[in-house]
């Protein structure tokens, strides 16, 4: 199964709820400087 995004590329726009009950999107993070991403696979999932 190939990978939604691959290494180098650019991710796409989507917001997420945070612990503090707020949405944040990757946009609005962008705005306030550089962001790390880091994409790894959840328990009892293949890979």
């Amino acid at each position: 199964m190939k990978p939604l995004v691959g290494v180098g590329e650019q991710a796409p726009v989507f917001e997420l709820e945070g612990s503090d009950g707020e949405t944040h999107s990757l946009k609005e993070m962008l705005n306030e400087g550089h962001v790390l991403l880091i994409f790894y696979p959840g328990n009892n999932t293949p890979g």
